[in-house]
């Protein structure tokens, strides 16, 4: 649970103050090192695999060559199945983040400036963390059926309580001395939130949208495969597997690790580590 409030963050040091051309240059750069140092060791292993493929080490039904995989790729892009597969995915995957984000936040920050709501529910809070997503996907069909809302509820569920824990923990991160004097001199409410509380918990906050983002696109994948839905990455990798396309299974793995490796390490990374001058 720790790990999940303090979260990981590479990458070299920002600086203190930038304008808003040189803040947008920084990104560009941190994002491109990010492209780098991850594409590096994936262009090594995919060296290594089409050595196994080309000696026949392993048969070619359970383990075929790049060529052919994505070959397959590129079958499936012209036939428009995977573009709609990937939009399928995004899509489910934004609107739970969405939601999550939203509910994750506002509960975080009450659990964070009110010591009732915080006995209230950090039990429920750990109890929720305990309980894997791909658990309460049975659930979920049960309430909502073999539908898009079986998926997009459990991971909205899955980023409203890895938001929520890095909300509560950024915010008591925030010194007192600092709110007590911004209500001495009369901020309340909403100009509290802003003034105060939100420049000083914002890094752990980004830390937890980041966090929420990995954890449902992980979940994402397992929530296709069982509830049966009409496209995306996993289910797409289900119907592959039940008609032993093993080429069209490994396509599928390697969009999903791509995607995920751009969405999370990349973009989020490079924003988590954008400097918040702006307070």
């Amino acid at each position: 649970m720790a790990e999940l409030i303090r979260g990981t963050t590479a990458g070299p040091a920002v600086p203190a103050v930038l304008t808003s051309r040189a803040k947008s240059v920084w990104v560009f750069k941190a994002a491109l090192r990010q492209l780098l140092f991850n594409g590096l060791p994936i262009l090594a292993v995919l060296a290594v695999w089409e050595l196994i493929a080309a000696t026949g080490m392993i048969h070619a039904a359970l383990f075929p060559s790049l060529q052919q995989i994505f070959s397959t790729m590129v079958s499936l892009t012209q036939q428009g199945i995977l573009l709609q597969d990937v939009l399928g995915s995004l899509s489910r995957l934004l609107v739970s983040v969405i939601i999550g984000i939203a509910l994750g936040t506002s509960i975080g920050l009450f659990m964070g400036t009110s010591r009732l709501v915080e006995r209230a529910l950090s039990p429920l809070l750990s109890f929720g963390l305990a309980v894997p997503g791909i658990a309460l996907i049975p659930l979920a069909i049960l309430w909502f059926g073999l539908t898009e809302k079986t998926i997009i509820a459990i991971l909205a569920l899955e980023v409203t309580l890895v938001v929520m824990l890095n909300t509560w923990g950024a915010v008591k991160t925030v010194e007192q001395r600092f709110i007590n004097a911004a209500r001495t001199m009369g901020a309340d409410g909403l100009q509290l939130f802003l003034r105060v509380l939100l420049p000083g918990s914002l890094p752990g906050l980004i830390t937890g949208y980041r966090l929420g983002f990995s954890r449902a696109w992980r979940i994402l994948v397992a929530g296709e495969m069982l509830a049966g839905v009409a496209n995306g990455l996993g289910y797409r990798i289900y119907e592959a597997r039940q008609l032993l396309a093993s080429d069209n299974v490994y396509a599928g793995i390697i969009v999903i690790g791509v995607f995920g490796l751009i969405l999370e390490r990349v973009f989020l990374r490079s924003l988590e580590a954008m400097p918040v001058a702006r307070w």
